[in-house]
């Protein structure tokens, strides 16, 4: 069975590849007309935030998780749905092999003791059962509906470089990912360049510079629509939800990338959205 992913950014690659967030840099001509991409990323960043209640205990059997450098598989789902109690039974038959890395846990989708839970991702708008994958550092690397099958959740882990990236994009972040190694070419010149450019006061302090070797992330790699290890050092900007905004390789300037970052914007027009563009 095809799996479908959940709305989170930067889960599914699909046929049409990454979906993102068009963004702009006042850097360039008639910025005076446009907005920022600091603004545009501050402004899908002020959501209402709830009142903080104690943890419940899944969300303290995270944050146990979190802070073993294991992940978490959260399971939300109805007693009374069989696919839901399907999913239950496939989460008891993997959790054994998988408990070095991970811990597991299942959770009513209508339990009021996991209202903050439920209400912090959203359960109650997507279709049940609700797998989740959460990483160490917090974020959602993978969120499948419907029934998940074993080898779909024993391939869910990440390399640590794709969660950080993911979780800055899901905290409404721009990224600046500068793929680079030992063996790349321009390496000061792409490492400058992306520095100056997460500096940039038009991006309103929203940016953050992720520097990955290609040969230790091919998961990366691949949600960047990059076939293989680069072999010039390479920088790849990203906006929330997970836009392809810029690919640059080789040698470049600050200049260059919020160029790019504008382009982008203007081709979204005035739609951009935290949804992604027309939303």
């Amino acid at each position: 069975m095809r799996q479908r992913m959940y709305w989170l950014g930067w889960l599914g690659v699909g046929a049409l590849g990454i979906a993102f967030l068009a963004g702009c840099s006042g850097a360039v001509a008639s910025k005076q007309n446009a907005p920022t991409a600091g603004a545009a990323v501050a402004a899908s960043a002020k959501l209402a935030v709830p009142a903080a209640a104690p943890p419940s205990a899944t969300e303290q059997a995270i944050a146990k998780a979190a802070k073993a450098g294991k992940y978490a598989f959260v399971l939300f789902y109805r007693p009374d749905d069989p696919a839901g109690r399907k999913m239950k039974a496939t989460f008891g038959r993997v959790e054994p092999s998988l408990r070095a890395r991970a811990v597991f846990c299942s959770v009513d989708a209508f339990s009021p003791d996991e209202a903050q839970l439920i209400q912090r991702y959203r359960v109650s708008q997507a279709p049940l059962p609700l797998t989740l994958v959460m990483a160490p550092n917090g974020a959602v690397v993978g969120a499948f509906t419907k029934a998940v099958d074993e080898k779909t959740l024993r391939a869910a882990f990440v390399s640590a470089k794709t969660a950080d990236t993911m979780k800055s994009l899901q905290d409404r972040k721009l990224v600046a990912l500068c793929l680079q190694g030992p063996r790349t070419k321009h390496n000061a010149e792409s490492r400058q360049a992306a520095e100056q450019f997460v500096a940039d006061s038009t991006l309103g302090g929203q940016a953050v510079l992720i520097t990955a070797d290609p040969r230790q992330a091919p998961d990366l790699l691949k949600r960047c629509g990059i076939a293989s290890a680069p072999t010039e050092s390479t920088i790849v900007v990203l906006l929330p939800p997970g836009q392809l905004v810029a690919k640059v390789a080789g040698a470049t300037t600050k200049q260059d990338l919020l160029a790019k970052l504008q382009a982008a914007l203007a081709s979204c027009g005035s739609g951009c959205g935290p949804s992604g563009c027309g939303n």
